[in-house]
């Protein structure tokens, strides 16, 4: 006799396989949702590593010094650096630029808060 998987051996293909309890409609939602958010997550760590591989590519390609002409003195930094500056201070005129202006405590801007028959 064959020993069974019971006993620590084996199962063969006639044994009686153990069932799985039944899942209800809200437990196999919740499996969907589950799995739909790992391949989500797997997703946007190929992207992030992508875009480092880039970034890295990017660093090594453009590391060789430029002149740079200030107003006052010229300088030899690396052209990342003086790439990344000019990405952080357009990033911060457009920011300054594009921001809504300031907000009145009802959550409605003070032009809108006037009498359109004043104009």
């Amino acid at each position: 006799m064959l020993p069974s998987a019971e006993q620590g051996g084996a199962m063969g293909p006639d044994d009686p396989q153990p069932e799985e309890p039944a899942r209800t409609k809200d437990e196999e939602r919740h499996l969907a949702e589950l799995r739909k958010t790992r391949q989500a997550r797997v997703v946007k760590v190929v992207v992030a590593l992508a875009i480092v591989i880039l970034l890295i590519v990017f660093v090594v390609a453009n590391s060789q010094p430029v002149r740079v002409d200030f107003v006052f003195l010229n300088r030899q930094p690396r052209l990342i650096w003086v790439m990344l500056t000019c990405a952080v201070l357009g990033g911060i005129v457009g920011y300054l630029i594009g921001r809504p202006g300031r907000q009145t405590p009802g959550g409605r801007n003070r032009s809108h808060d006037e009498d359109p028959s004043e104009h």
